[in-house]
C-alpha cells in the first residue's frame, strides 16, 4: 500500500488536531478510490502501541482459526484452559463459549485484569479465573481484557504455537506489516486485549480488509462469513457512527471503516483535550462524505 501526500488532506488534519488540542501522532486515511494518505503531525516512534485497538488484531486470529476449522464459537474457554487454572473457580465459568468472550459477555460484572494500568501478577489466567461471574454468561455486554486474555490462550491451545507466530504468515508478512510487535505476559503468552506496536498504516490495512469484506488488494484474508460474523455481533470491533464499525483504543487510537462510503481511517496519537476520537474523527474521515482533490 503507497502512502501519498496531500495537501488538503494535511490542512485538514492540522486544523483538526490544533482545533481540539489533540496530541495525534499519525494519521492515515483510505479515500473510496484506495488511495492512502498519510500524515504526522507529532513525531513519535515508527511503531506505537494500538491499546485495545489490539483486539481488533486478536478477533482476525479468531477469523482464521474458524476458517480453518481448528476452532468453534461455541467451544468452552475451560475446556483449552483447564490445566492452566490453578484455583477454584465459579462453576459458571464452565458455560463460557469463545463467542462470549468475542463479544465482552462472559459473566462478569465490571472491567478488570486491566493490563495497562494494574498488576495483574505473574499468572494472568490464574487471576482472571478467580472472578466470579455475576451474570449468565452470554446476556449481559461488560467490557474487559481479561476476555482477550483468556482468548489468546485459548488460541495458543488451538492453533499449537504462539499468536504472534500463528498471525505472522497469514496477516503481517502477506500485508507487508513493519516492525511488529505484541506485548507478552510474564509467563510469555501474547496479552491480546492491548499491546500490539505497529505503524498506523498497517491499522489502516486491517480496516481496509473489514471493509472490504475479507479481501485486502485483491487477496483472500479472511473469509467474507467471518467479516460479516463480526459485525453483526461486534465481536472485537463495535457499531460506531451510523454507518461506522472499528476499534478504539485508549488515548486516542483508532481503526474505522464505513462500508457506505468505503473508507478507512486510523489514528495513533496520546489525547489531550476533550476531542471525541470516537465520534466526531470517524464523522470528519470515515464517515463522511470528505473526497480529496486529485
Amino acid at each position: 500500500m503507497e502512502l501519498l501526500k496531500n495537501a488538503e488532506f494535511e490542512a485538514k488534519c492540522a486544523e483538526m488536531a490544533k482545533r481540539n488540542d489533540y496530541n495525534l501522532y499519525d494519521i492515515v486515511f483510505i479515500d473510496k478510490d484506495g488511495k492512502a494518505y498519510h500524515y504526522q503531525h507529532t513525531p513519535a516512534n515508527r511503531s506505537n502501541n494500538c491499546y485495545s485497538a489490539t483486539k481488533m488484531f486478536t478477533m482476525t486470529a479468531f477469523g482464521f482459526l474458524w476458517d480453518e476449522g481448528k476452532i468453534k464459537l461455541e467451544d468452552k474457554v475451560c475446556d483449552y484452559l483447564r490445566k492452566y487454572i490453578k484455583t477454584d473457580y465459579d462453576p459458571n465459568w464452565e458455560k463460557v463459549t469463545i463467542a462470549h468472550a468475542l463479544g465482552h459477555s462472559m459473566g462478569i460484572d465490571r472491567h478488570y485484569l486491566d493490563i495497562d494500568s494494574m498488576d495483574c501478577g505473574e499468572d494472568h489466567i490464574t487471576e482472571a479465573f478467580k472472578k466470579d461471574l455475576t451474570y449468565e454468561p452470554g446476556t449481559t455486554r461488560v467490557y474487559s481484557d481479561a476476555a482477550y486474555y483468556i482468548l489468546t490462550r485459548v488460541a495458543t491451545e488451538a492453533c499449537g504455537e504462539p499468536l504472534d507466530n500463528y498471525l505472522s504468515p497469514r496477516l503481517f508478512r502477506p500485508l507487508k506489516f513493519q516492525e511488529i510487535a505484541m506485548t507478552k505476559c510474564p509467563l510469555g503468552y501474547v496479552v491480546g486485549g492491548t499491546g500490539l506496536y505497529c505503524p498506523t498504516a498497517d491499522m489502516a490495512k486491517l480496516g481496509s480488509i473489514y471493509l472490504n469484506n475479507g479481501m485486502f488488494e485483491g487477496q483472500r484474508i479472511v473469509s467474507e462469513e467471518w467479516v460479516k460474523l463480526v459485525e453483526k455481533n461486534e465481536y472485537g470491533l463495535d457499531r460506531c457512527e451510523a454507518r461506522s464499525y472499528g476499534k478504539t483504543g485508549a488515548h486516542g487510537q483508532m481503526i474505522a471503516y464505513s462500508h457506505e462510503t468505503n473508507k478507512v481511517v486510523a489514528f495513533h496519537a496520546y489525547q489531550c483535550g476533550n476531542y471525541d476520537f470516537r465520534g466526531e474523527a470517524i464523522r470528519e474521515f470515515c464517515d463522511s462524505d470528505y473526497t480529496l482533490v486529485k
